[in-house]
């Protein structure tokens, strides 16, 4: 989880930039220390992280009405952006993006953003807790704090379902959640707390405990230090017998929601087949697995350099649970 902060979301930046208009300010990408709330006022490399600063943008979508929204979760105001259709009758249903581990911004989760408005949908997507415009205190994971940590998150992402929930062009809309990585967790104990979820959408997520994927993902470096292969780590990882923090077994084991996950055979960031394994232990017919094969951990096949389209699997299943009609 360390290093996945610097790397997670790259690609994303690479791709929404091009779809976005820019101000004249820069940033640090969401990274693993905490420069993420300078502002620069020219292009550069960050002074702590050292990684390349990138301009802080205004994503737009062509046919969809964008508005800034905040709400809250007991005292703490979250910051938003909402994006809806102009043609209120073609929407297909609403979703909310939900983070990965870093300290993102909504900017930063475009690659959901944008990939849910091509599936027809309404979309929320917020700042993290303590990042941006959003109140309270950030934290890094660490698997002492997981299981706190992700209540709390789960707790204000209830919250952006009720308030998306609320709007009135959405009624007798179904509701979904899309996100990756660390959003694995949040999403399922989110819909532990909440009934008002039809589907979610988990990108490369984690079925097993916190513990467990710390471990591995020191043992493979995130596949950006010097690190085992996957196979080994996968070896290792049966033999783990530390700390276990936040551990989804259960909640996913009895989960009601419709859930479409997608997993990367090239992905070092997390422990894809034993997650696999536990999905498949719970044997429950409301998990669906989708297999990446090469994939890595922002969904680039790495034999082909090409990235997956993720929608060509999400279209059809969408359509098998009643999404779309």
């Amino acid at each position: 989880m360390k290093l996945r902060l610097t790397i997670i979301l790259f690609a994303a930046f690479v791709f929404y930039q091009s779809c976005q208009g820019q101000t004249n300010q820069y940033r640090c990408p969401p990274c693993g220390f905490n420069c993420h709330h300078t502002l620069y006022d020219a292009p550069g490399t960050c002074p702590t992280c050292q990684m390349t600063l990138i301009p802080i943008s205004d994503s737009k979508i062509k046919g969809y009405h964008k508005s800034e929204v905040q709400f809250k979760n007991d005292d703490i105001v979250l910051n938003g952006v909402y994006y809806t259709p102009y043609a209120t009758e073609a929407i297909k249903g609403a979703v909310v993006i939900v983070h990965g581990s870093a300290p993102s911004t909504h900017e930063d989760v475009f690659f959901y953003t944008k990939m849910a408005s091509d599936l027809g949908f309404s979309v929320l997507a917020y700042d993290k807790r303590g990042v941006g415009k959003s109140q309270g205190t950030y934290e890094y994971f660490s698997v002492s704090r997981s299981t706190d940590w992700f209540n709390l998150l789960a707790d204000d992402l209830v919250a952006a379902i009720d308030w998306l929930k609320r709007q009135p062009e959405l009624v007798d809309s179904k509701v979904g959640l899309i996100g990756g990585s660390q959003a694995g967790w949040i999403m399922p104990l989110a819909t532990h707390k909440s009934n008002q979820v039809d589907f979610m959408i988990i990108g490369e997520g984690v079925s097993i405990s916190a513990g467990e994927e710390a471990y591995f993902s020191n043992l493979t470096g995130d596949g950006v230090t010097d690190g085992i292969p996957i196979s080994e780590a996968d070896q290792k990882l049966k033999d783990f017998d530390g700390f276990t923090g936040f551990d989804p077994r259960k909640i996913l084991e009895d989960q009601k929601v419709k859930t479409l996950w997608f997993f990367g055979t090239n992905d070092p960031v997390i422990p894809v087949n034993a997650s696999i394994q536990a999905l498949e232990n719970f044997n429950n017919p409301n998990h669906t697995i989708q297999i990446l094969p090469h994939g890595d951990h922002n969904f680039l096949n790495t034999k082909t350099g090409e990235r997956y389209d993720l929608t060509t699997f999400i279209r059809p299943w969408l359509m098998s649970i009643g999404v779309y009609h």
